[in-house]
């Protein structure tokens, strides 16, 4: 899915896509990466998360959300018309799942 084109993209986009990060996500344990840090330094986790509509979607901090649409964005659509900002969980997700193997095996 490609990100909101009425909303600012972020610039390098993340180089995997929302399902690819999402399902690595949803296999650690209790669903959670941990030990990230924001882009401007701020520790932080994300959880692979459902609700009730079946939607899917990233847990962050604030009760910010990814949304697989929002995905590449760096606000999300969701409150007021500027959105949530989630380019800086985006990019160290994006990095996390570079990495993943080596982190996780």
């Amino acid at each position: 899915m490609s990100p909101h084109k009425d909303r600012s993209i972020m610039k390098p986009e993340p180089l995997y896509s929302f399902e690819q990060v999402f399902e690595a996500i949803s296999l650690l344990p209790h669903k959670t990466v941990t030990g990230l840090l924001t882009t401007g330094g701020i520790p932080f986790k994300a959880e692979a998360k459902t609700s009730p509509k079946l939607r899917y979607f990233i847990q962050l901090p604030h009760n910010n959300r990814i949304y697989p649409c929002c995905w590449g964005n760096v606000t999300n659509h969701m409150g007021n018309k500027e959105g949530q900002r989630i380019g800086q969980y985006v990019r160290p997700l994006d990095e996390w799942y570079q990495k993943k193997d080596k982190i996780i095996s």
